[in-house]
């Protein structure tokens, strides 16, 4: 197969550096290709296809919104160490993905233009260009619409294209040198183009577009009309009419010209379908917008925006319309661009970094880190590089151990131990878990002490959700780490009632001011209280699994499980 895709190269000449680097071949030429396309008849009477729908302003902001915010966010090649990743800023790679994919665009370019593809026509391919033994050197964006994919005989997958061919000559290129994300598809390999779906509303947009721009061009429509009861001759008709546009055109719009003879006045007033044009116009904004999947205040429409939702909206824009994006670009440059062979293969991974948009107010923020430094999952040194600051001393390397928690290997039946520093393990988990839900246990905090019955009721449907949520993360942990199936643990109801009901006895006393305060304190307790009784559950579980598995008691197996839990917690 190999050699099969090797003589495919040389035969066909596509590399980049064989066609599209060579200047006697010109650049595409859309308004060309919109001729020959055509676009779809919509029953608005617009033409709608790739080109024209930018022409929409709705449509050319969403697709802004989307290139310009994937292309903002630093793309990171990261190796992986026994102890977690650091960034392999000396890889080749690295500088392809971060800097430059080839010598004509920057990093931001690039990804600019092939997210840009992606949301438009469904599809964004990019060429990769190899040396002598197989290694990227440059990645060439393909026009989407020049690029298909198709099987050969031997059903293998190939693309062809024509982009950057002289006289439009066809060439073939192996699967495995082209980077292509698709949307939605029916075969899973083409993705079908939300211009194409969404022409209808597209057109209506436009025609929406074009009938505002001739109503307002319409200089000469006065507030109300003139009449006679005589027909007056063309030379009259002819001074009537020049200055009736003398006193009604331009800024003189809507006063009453002065005309002599037997006249009447007659109040014009707009038509309905004249009073519900931006109305039609706002809704094809918000219908435009969710083809996009992009916030309407992200292109301009401020109406629903306030202070108490903007951070909500964009903690969603990130995770809902941004992570599909990421999600198959990163998918796709593991697959083509990482060693899947060798002593390097499966040793490196890729990751758009979504800090900077993830990062609420600083408030928010502050408390957060706060938190974290506070309950010994931080050092000074993790939050001034959060910050984008260089480490400080040495003294800032130490992690807070607080005292008043106890060690988790104290039961009922024993005196309470000291709480020994945090280990790896625990300040890695609890430090995701706090990360991941501190805004939503903010909210939930935020709501509850805004009520003056705070009885379980109102604790439960404040706190329970997120609650859940950190539960079913920890759970999935807890599986993974005591070899437990689906379905172990038939004690969350009860953990998460022991939970709600310690959550319900401190908050009569929380207030609005100390809403912050109290986020980063009560989610830590939750989280650890959350951590230790499943982690327990689960080790009790995987004792009596072992119990059981060979019909036998065995001496110690439970005490070994707990230690495991214990060592965890």
């Amino acid at each position: 197969m190999a050699g099969m895709m090797n003589a495919l190269r040389a035969f066909w000449g596509e590399l980049r550096s064989g066609g599209l680097n060579d200047a006697s071949v010109p650049i595409n030429s859309p308004a060309a290709w919109q001729w020959v396309v055509g676009g779809s008849e919509t029953a608005s009477g617009e033409r709608i296809n790739i080109q024209n729908s930018l022409t929409v302003p709705d449509v050319y902001a969403c697709v802004r919104v989307l290139a310009e915010s994937v292309a903002s966010l630093p793309l990171k090649l990261y190796e992986l160490l026994p102890s977690g990743k650091q960034e392999a800023v000396d890889a080749p790679l690295y500088y392809l993905l971060s800097v430059a994919p080839n010598p004509e665009q920057s990093s931001f370019g690039f990804f600019e233009t092939f997210v840009g593809c992606l949301a438009l026509c469904g599809n964004a391919y990019a060429q990769i260009e190899r040396n002598g033994v197989g290694q990227p050197t440059a990645l060439w964006i393909l026009h989407p619409q020049k690029t298909l994919p198709f099987r050969l005989k031997d059903n293998t997958l190939a693309y062809k294209t024509t982009d950057g061919s002289p006289n439009g000559q066809e060439r073939i290129i192996a699967a495995e040198d082209v980077l292509h994300c698709p949307l939605f598809s029916f075969n899973g390999i083409l993705g079908l183009s939300p211009v194409e779906l969404a022409a209808q509303s597209f057109g209506l947009a436009k025609a929406a577009e074009k009938y505002g721009a001739r109503f307002f061009g319409n200089g000469s429509r006065p507030g109300g009309i003139l009449s006679s009861k005589t027909t007056p001759d063309p030379k009259t008709r002819k001074e009537l009419q020049e200055s009736w546009e003398a006193n009604q055109g331009g800024i003189n719009q809507g006063k009453t010209a002065f005309l002599w003879g037997d006249w009447t006045y007659s109040q014009i007033s707009l038509s309905p379908e004249a009073s519900q044009f931006l109305a039609t116009r706002q809704f094809q904004r918000t219908e435009i917008c969710g083809w996009f999947r992009v916030p309407p205040s992200y292109i301009g429409d401020t109406s629903r925006l306030s202070n108490s939702n903007h951070e909500q909206q964009s903690l969603s824009f990130v995770t809902d319309t941004l992570r599909p994006y990421l999600s198959r670009i990163e998918a796709e440059i593991v697959r083509k661009l990482l060693p899947t062979q060798g002593r390097k293969a499966n040793k490196y991974v890729v990751s758009f970094d979504v800090t900077e948009r993830l990062r609420g107010d600083f408030q928010t923020t502050m408390a957060g880190f706060a938190t974290g430094r506070q309950w010994g999952w931080l050092t000074g040194n993790d939050v001034r590089r959060a910050l984008g600051m260089n480490p400080g001393g040495s003294e800032l390397d130490a992690y807070f151990a607080p005292v008043n928690m106890i060690n988790a290997k104290a039961l009922p039946d024993k005196a309470p131990e000291p709480q020994a520093q945090p280990t790896a393990a625990e300040r890695s988990v609890m430090g995701e878990l706090t990360a991941a839900y501190i805004r939503l246990f903010r909210d939930a905090v935020g709501r509850i002490t805004t009520r003056n019955k705070r009885d379980s009721d109102a604790i439960q449907a404040c706190f329970r959700p997120v609650l859940v949520a950190i539960a079913e993360e920890v759970e999935r942990q807890a599986a993974a780490r005591f070899g437990l199936n689906d379905g172990w643990n038939e004690s969350q109801e009860r953990i998460l009632k022991d939970v709600l009901k310690s959550l319900e006895k401190r908050a009569s006393l929380w207030t609005t001011a100390q809403a912050d305060d109290i986020t980063g304190a009560e989610l830590a307790r939750s989280v650890r209280s959350l951590l230790v009784g499943i982690n327990r559950e689960a080790g009790a579980a995987s004792a009596i699994k072992g119990l059981l598995g060979d019909g036998k008691e065995k001496t110690g197996s439970a005490v070994t499980e707990d230690d495991r839990v214990e060592s965890f917690v």
